[in-house]
């Protein structure tokens, strides 16, 4: 399209980036400025190639935006920040374009955007918009001069010729202030001006004045060797029209104050011509003077007179002054090496009258006016300037200036003279700042000051907010009754151009020649901290941003060198440390608005830090080894890990990326010492991989999070930073907890959105992060939750989630746990639902395996609550609402295989739970509901069976025994209770049947039928029984499903073919399972199926065998499984487990045991207990036993007691392989024919004359 159809495409561009604007989308996000800027970019390049297209969409945009109606403080700052874009993008657009670039249509665009310029001329100048737009009319002129001047020229002769012009309008004439103009240009102006100035109004004549000499100075500025080349070889066309604008000048009036305002010109004008002003000047020593230039003498003479207080006024001193300022600032344009230059002996004659007025502590200069304090300080700063350039190495005016008893204005004057003495583009002979290093010690003392008193200043107005920066430097706020407040603003100002100075060129505060290193590590020190302090401060913004800029500045490697050159390295740690510990702090603590750009301006100085230590690696630790040091490194990991869990997109990805430059501190530190990464960073793998996920492209937030919380439990090592940010992030989550669920519902919540979403993105983080965090808890495990806890889920009345406080007797991940769980029946009307959503899923999928076992307890604990004394189930909607949300979290949890969640898994019972859940829900009432949550537990007990080798249970055989007694229940059970049986009902049922029978099937597998106490009287016939009612029921089901085929074709109710052959292949499954695994007791009731009438009965009875020949069962064996039935009894008796994780049999065993047996009990012990899976309960009771009857450490496992023997069993079975492997390498070669002369043998005299020793 953009071949095919430029236009079409540029056009469709601009429509972009006006929809793209602030005043379109009052958005302020980072995504928008993202937007923004790109499309301007574009806009840019496109404008090199289709230049008039875009500059007049621009044109357009601008026209369109300003006669937009704003209503409101959010509107004005859309429609201020819209027209900065927007002029921003002209200027650029513009000044892409080639000097003399010409066009046809140039005419056209200039007519159609000088009008949208022209308005912002009118502005304030510290307005910004205002330096745009003259940024915009000095680029627009450098190619259509001609356009512009047309303008110029225009106005002009309206204003000279017609009474019906508004004199007041001179809009167009400004325009001359911030033009283009080479000396040709400036001779067109003035020519111009020469001929309408007479008859011009005399409202007219002071602004075309004052614009003519802003364009001789944009001259001088742009084109300086123009002038220097014009004082060798003077120009008389240039010449002629300055003499005759110089003699209109002097007879435009007797008032001796409006006469002052256009002296200044008038020596411009002299000054362009040399010729003229050397005769002046050589006639004051004694030469002859023509009679033509006897006016131009008699106005020097003026001057001179006028400075020194003989003009008779004041307001001609003023003027005096003035034009003695710019005629010293003209001088330095011409090179200091020329000193035959007429011009120096004329500066030189005025320069000491001129410092003596402007720079005496005794006598501040002050102009009469009410308006005029803001000039004179402009003027004392390039009157300061000029004088260093013209005289750098004996400069009064820098002594009174510095002194702290000068007045304000002096220091404010010095600071802004010396930036801009750094700032400004040199010319080769004007001095360098260097001359001024020396002075570095009262410059620190001047911003510690400036500091103490802003500090103080804010300390009491804070309240008020600031926007001073806003006010004149000089026109300090009313106080009470109208009395100024002390010079509050001032001081801001000043210290905003302190920093600036600072940022300009550090070394003017680092220069410490001659002083030893710990007092330039100490004034070091106290320059940094004052910026830091800065930085965090919402009400001076201008001053924070200046205030990073200056400390990246100072961060840069050739500047940390200045910190302190005795001991660089040493310096470096502690100071910088202070830094991150000071501005991490803050971040953790939110005391922060623009987080986003600290913790990208936080990276930068950590890049900067990096190229420092890399610089030098081979000492790189030198002085690391401090406190300050460490606790920034940790207070650096927790921000970083917070801000993982930030709404704010951008700032999430700048902190992934920070922690690639703590990775790369960690190898340089660890390149020189020669030690493992690992060792200064115990996540270093982790780290690396959060940071180069930040530069994958991610969808969205959700799948960035998700991400992230991957990653997160991947870490290993708790430290101190990820502990400390767990537990800050815990505590906001508890507190904006408190706010989401007690929000009232007819409260607006648009606000709330991201709250809630970064609630969640905090509760993922801590679900992920939470079992790195309990590596340094205590080991003890919680045996139940809080009363507290379980009273919200046992009493329906109790509707308030979160009591004022609560007491928690285990760590804060527990109680966090127990929090979570809490919030899946949050009640709140706004946001209840969404809780509760984002609760289970993050549980079910996000949680840290390490976490297991206090979920699995915790929720046990609560399920116990929904049953009475007499086990009687308590069923409301709130504890239906929290079993469903359960069973969603236990499935989520089983199907998914993180990596190391086996060992966490079976740490805890989970039978418990399992059997309480199931009972709970075999009791509601059959509704659509209930069965959709009888058909997901289903599910729920084949995802447990699917992972029962990661599982621990204490009664594994009665466990699976119960459930397959409850679930029996439910299959064609659920369908007979309901009715009406219509649609989707009738389809659930079946669903809930196949669940309930692939739940079943898995149960059954290797299970033997194990009847109830009370059936033990026969124990044989009571398992014959109980197969032949699950026999019987499996047959019912399959004659069903033969059925419900057989009378497809006559129902009307469509009959879903797969699913019925699912649930018969589910049947068969199960009655395959439960033959082999019971064929004593089972054979004699199945094998009449074998000869059943029903053809498909008998193919179901064949497919079962054939299963069970293909599992292996031995029908040789039969009388054997009555003795092998006992033996099980006695193993499950031996290895019962109690309700606190207790073994009683088998601990009692052990206190009984003679010595002589301890070894076989030891060896019966780990085999039994292995194959149950208990194996690690086993030697967590025997272990602590071992302990409380130790008398000290040292006889730890080392006398003749059980747990030893166990403990030497066990590394004897799972350790003897590895010993061979890590062994049989090493020792092999010993016994090798080329070694069998040798002996090994220690002692000498044990060892054979034959062998070699």
């Amino acid at each position: 399209m953009a071949t095919q159809k430029p236009v079409e495409w540029v056009q469709a561009l601009i429509t972009r980036f006006e929809d793209q604007l602030p005043i379109r989308t009052g958005l302020h996000t980072t995504h928008s400025r993202i937007n923004v800027e790109q499309n301007k970019e574009c806009l840019i390049n496109v404008s090199k190639y289709k230049f008039t297209l875009v500059i007049s969409g621009l044109t357009q945009i601008l026209r369109t935006v300003g006669t937009m109606k704003i209503f409101g403080a959010e509107a004005e700052r859309n429609f201020y920040e819209s027209q900065l874009i927007i002029l921003d993008t002209l200027h650029q657009c513009l000044n892409g374009q080639p000097k003399d670039t010409t066009r046809l249509d140039e005419a056209m665009y200039v007519k159609l955007l000088l009008p949208e310029i022209i308005q912002f001329i009118n502005y304030s100048n510290e307005n910004p918009l205002k330096a745009l737009a003259s940024k915009v009319l000095f680029a627009l002129s450098l190619n259509n001069f001609t356009a512009v001047f047309n303008r110029i020229s225009a106005r002009l002769h309206a204003l000279s010729t017609s009474s019906d012009q508004d004199p007041s309008d001179c809009s167009d004439l400004e325009l001359i202030q911030h033009i283009n103009v080479d000396y040709l240009r400036l001779i067109k102006l003035l020519n111009e001006t020469n001929t309408k100035f007479k008859n011009l109004k005399k409202q007219v004549q002071p602004v075309l004045v004052h614009s003519l000499e802003k364009a001789i100075w944009n001259w001088m500025d742009t084109y300086p060797e123009e002038f220097t080349e014009l004082q060798k070889k003077p120009n008389e066309e240039l010449t002629e029209a300055c003499e005759k604008l110089f003699d209109h000048l002097d007879t435009f009036t007797d008032n001796p104050k409006k006469k002052a305002t256009v002296w200044p010109l008038q020596m411009m004008l002299l000054i362009l011509c040399p010729p003229i002003l050397e005769e002046i000047v050589n006639a004051d020593q004694g030469a002859p003077c023509s009679q033509k230039y006897l006016k131009k003498k008699l106005f020097i003479d003026n001057v001179k007179k006028s400075l020194v207080g003989q003009g008779g006024s004041r307001s001609l001193q003023e003027g005096a002054v003035v034009t003695c300022v710019k005629l010293c600032k003209a001088s330095t344009y011409i090179n200091i090496l020329d000193s035959s230059n007429v011009l120096f002996i004329l500066v030189h004659s005025v320069i000491n009258d001129l410092k003596q007025l402007l720079f005496n502590p005794n006598k501040p200069f002050n102009s009469s006016g009410q308006s005029k304090t803001q000039q004179d300080v402009d003027l004392m700063i390039d009157c300061f300037v000029s004088c260093f350039r013209i005289n750098p190495h004996n400069f009064e005016a820098l002594k009174n200036c510095l002194h702290p008893c000068s007045p304000f204005s002096f220091h404010f004057v010095l600071v802004n003279a010396l930036y801009r003495i750094i700032t400004q583009t040199r010319l080769p002979w004007w001095p360098k700042i260097e001359i001024v290093y020396n002075k570095s010690s009262e410059l620190r003392l001047m911003f510690t000051d400036c500091l103490t008193k802003v500090t103080q200043i804010t300390g009491h107005t804070s309240h008020k907010g600031a926007h001073f920066l806003k006010e004149k430097v000089f026109n300090p706020p009313l106080g009470f009754k109208g009395k100024p407040v002390e010079e509050g603003p001032n001081y801001k100002y000043l210290l905003l151009w302190l920093v600036r100075l600072v940022h300009a060129d550090p070394i003017l505060m680092l220069y410490n020649p001659g002083k030893p290193g710990h007092e330039i590590q100490s004034s070091t020190l106290e320059l940094i901290n004052g910026l830091v302090s800065l930085v965090h401060q919402a009400s001076m913004n201008d001053i924070a941003q200046e205030a990073m800029e200056a400390l990246l500045c100072l961060h840069q490697p050739d500047n940390i060198e200045l910190w302190n050159p005795e001991a660089p390295i040493n310096t470096f740690w502690d100071v910088s440390s202070q830094v991150l510990f000071s501005i991490s702090q803050k971040l953790i603590q939110h005391q922060i608005i623009n987080y986003t750009e600290i913790l990208k301006w936080l990276r930068e100085i950590l890049t900067c830090r990096n190229m420092f230590l890399l610089k030098h690696k081979d000492y790189a630790n030198v002085g690391s080894n401090i406190p300050i040091c460490r606790q920034a490194h940790i207070k650096l990991e927790v921000v970083f890990f917070m801000y993982l869990w930030s709404i704010e997109i951008d700032a999430v990805l700048t902190a992934m990326s920070c922690f690639a430059l703590l990775c790369e501190e960690a190898d340089i530190r660890c390149g020189s010492d020669e030690l493992a990464v690992t060792h200064l960073l115990p996540n270093y793998q982790v780290y690396a991989e959060l940071a180069a996920a930040s530069r994958d492209l991610t969808t969205g937030r959700a799948a960035l999070q998700k991400k992230i919380m991957c990653l997160l439990r991947k870490i290993e090592h708790s430290t101190q930073g990820c502990t400390q940010a767990w537990e800050d992030t815990f505590r906001n989550w508890e507190a904006v907890k408190k706010l989401l669920v007690t929000y009232p519902k007819s409260t607006d919540h648009s606000r709330c959105e991201d709250q809630i979403n970064e609630w969640a993105n905090m509760t993922g983080f801590l679900c992920a992060l939470g079992g790195v965090c309990l590596q340094k808890k205590s080991p003890t495990r919680p045996s139940s939750m809080s009363a507290s806890t379980t009273s919200l889920l046992t009493d329906p009345r109790k509707y308030s989630m979160l009591p004022g406080s609560v007491e928690l007797k285990y760590c804060p991940v527990t109680q966090f746990i127990g929090s979570l769980l809490e919030l899946l029946v949050c009640g709140n009307e706004k946001f209840g639902a969404q809780i509760q959503k984002h609760v289970k899923e993050l549980v079910g999928h996000e949680l840290s395996p390490a976490l297991y076992p206090i979920l699995f307890d915790q929720i046990k604990a609560i399920v116990d609550k929904f049953f009475d004394i007499q086990s009687q189930v308590i069923v409301t909607d709130m504890h239906t609402q929290f079993i469903e949300h359960i069973i969603f979290i236990m499935k989520n949890i089983l199907e998914n295989k993180p990596e190391n969640s086996s060992e966490h898994l079976g740490v805890t019972s989970i039978e418990g739970m399992m059997l309480g859940i199931v009972r709970y829900v075999r009791h509601l009432d059959s509704t659509y509901h209930t069965i959709q949550i009888k058909t997901k537990l289903c599910h729920l007990v084949v995802a447990m069976m699917n992972r029962r080798d990661d599982l621990s249970f204490r009664q594994e055989m009665k466990c699976r025994n119960k459930l397959v007694e409850y679930l029996v229940d439910w299959i064609m059970g659920s369908s007979s209770q309901l009715v009406p049986q219509q649609g989707d009902i009738s389809s659930l049922t079946r669903d809930l049947d196949q669940a309930s029978m692939e739940a079943v099937a898995a149960l059954l597998a290797g299970l033997p039928l194990q009847p109830e106490e009370s059936d033990r009287g026969d124990l044989m016939e009571a398992k014959s029984q109980m197969f032949l009612k699950l026999l019987t029921l499996f047959i019912n089901l399959l004659n069903d499903c033969i059925e419900a085929t057989e009378d497809k074709e006559g129902s009307r109710k469509p009959v879903d073919t797969g699913k019925l052959q699912e649930l018969r292949n589910c049947t068969v499954q199960a009655m395959s399972n439960l033959l082999n695994a019971n064929i004593d007791s089972g054979l004699m009731h199945s094998i009449g199926l074998g000869y059943h009438k029903d053809l498909q009965t008998r193919a179901a009875f064949m497919e079962v065998l054939t299963k069970i020949l293909q599992q292996g069962t031995e029908f040789d064996t039969l009388a054997e499984t009555v003795l092998a039935d006992r033996f099980e009894r006695l193993v499950e008796l031996v290895t019962m487990i109690g309700d606190k994780g207790e073994l009683p049999i088998a601990m009692a065993l052990a206190s009984v045991v003679s010595s002589q047996q301890m070894d076989e009990l030891a060896r019966v012990f780990v085999t039994l207990f292995d194959a149950k899976h208990l194996l690690y309960q086993l030697l967590w009771n025997m272990f602590s036993k071992e302990v409380e009857v130790a008398d000290c450490m040292q006889t730890l496992f080392r006398g003749n007691s059980l747990a030893s023997k166990i403990m030497a069993f066990c590394f004897k079975i799972y350790g003897a392989g590895y010993l061979h492997d890590l062994l049989e390498p090493l020792i092999r070669p010993m016994f090798s024919p080329e070694q069998q002369n040798l002996s090994y043998e220690v002692d000498p005299a044990r060892c054979s004359v034959t062998y070699m020793a």
